[in-house]
């Protein structure tokens, strides 16, 4: 199970059963919080060692291999729950990254991985703030399965600045969809405007099966390279206003699941890599008691295969988790780039609370 799904399903059960998952504070024990309220503390502490070959910093941009002890986005994170009545409930969530190995001489907080305000009830769910992508929710992460070793994402819209709808399920059908909101002094300092992205996604989850469709505009995404990594002429960032489309379909039988994706991702005009690049992945993974076996394969295919060549992904990893709140795990990644730039190798733990 990858961090990304550990932290999800230790939110849920921390808010759904406090007492044995996370500390909790109620109202109802004393503390000052409003009635029906409940407060959990959650996070992760996540060490790894890493040999990646890497870019190196000179004029040569030789590729180097790289031997590091670092950290995996070791997480602290809140999370509250209100009851307000009528089967409506607020909620909010703020999580906090930071490097358990002291990467930066004091091991301090970093980042902010996300951080939003919500209510939900019979007409589903709205939630404002920074949080994942409903594309990425239902598309990349069909086939999204290591924990650093991953395979490459198409493009979608960055995670800050949203607000968005998730809807009920009504027999197995459910949509989310969502707003990005670039304000005047958020965007490119060379265009004076408010830009806003939509994306959407959705499909039909089955007992073991799930279908799921998803677009992502980017109007609201800027950038000053194309997909390639190339700086764009001009060197300021520009808004993309490129489209990204993706299927994805997962299906599971006993201990096997499996993941497929195609996405297409419109290039920014002059991309070297031409009008378009298409992703083509398959995951499987195949869990055996408190161990788990996975591996992906990617296909990235430019249109302009003269200047960017397409490339074969792949990633391989297990994890095994030795008691509840501890998992172990080794990766490797190749990803087909020029002097094998990025392949990795790594072992790594997860130590949730």
């Amino acid at each position: 199970m990858t961090r990304k799904h550990l932290l999800a399903a230790a939110v849920t059960a921390a808010l759904a059963a406090p007492s044995a998952q996370a500390v909790e504070f109620t109202a109802q024990k004393g503390l000052s919080l409003a009635e029906n309220t409940t407060f959990n503390l959650y996070g992760t502490v996540e060490p790894k060692v890493i040999s990646e070959k890497k870019r190196t910093p000179d004029e040569n941009g030789d590729v180097d291999r790289s031997n590091e002890l670092a950290d995996e986005d070791s997480t602290l994170g809140f999370a509250f729950e209100t009851r307000l009545g009528n089967a409506v409930t607020a909620f909010g969530q703020i999580e906090l990254e930071y490097e358990s190995d002291g990467d930066d001489g004091s091991g301090a907080f970093d980042a902010q991985d996300s951080a939003f305000l919500g209510v939900k009830g019979d007409f589903g769910k709205v939630q404002a703030g920074n949080f994942d992508s409903v594309y990425e929710d239902l598309i990349i992460d069909a086939t999204e399965v290591a924990e650093d070793a991953e395979i490459s994402d198409e493009a979608f819209a960055g995670e800050d600045n949203q607000i968005a709808y998730y809807s009920p399920d009504w027999n197995g059908f459910s949509f989310r969809t969502q707003a990005r909101i670039q304000g005047r002094d958020e965007g490119p300092a060379s265009e004076d405007s408010n830009e806003i992205g939509l994306s959407v996604a959705g499909g039909y989850t089955a007992a073991n099966w799930g279908l799921y469709a998803g677009y992502d505009d980017r109007k609201a995404e800027t950038t000053d390279e194309f997909s390639d990594g190339s700086t764009i002429g001009t060197g300021d960032d520009i808004y993309v206003g490129e489209n990204t489309y993706g299927i994805s379909g997962t299906y599971s039988i006993d201990q096997l699941e499996f993941g497929a994706k195609y996405s297409i991702q419109d290039n920014l005009e002059g991309d070297p890599a031409g009008d378009e690049t298409t992703f083509t992945a398959l995951r499987g993974t195949f869990s055996q008691n408190r161990t788990e076996y996975y591996g992906a394969i990617q296909r990235v295919s430019p249109d302009n295969e003269t200047s960017v060549k397409e490339r074969d992904e792949f990633t391989v990893g297990v994890s095994h988790q030795l008691y509840q709140p501890l998992s172990l795990w080794a990766e490797a990644g190749w990803y087909d780039k020029k002097n094998d730039e990025g392949d990795n190798v790594m072992v790594g733990a997860i130590f949730s609370f």
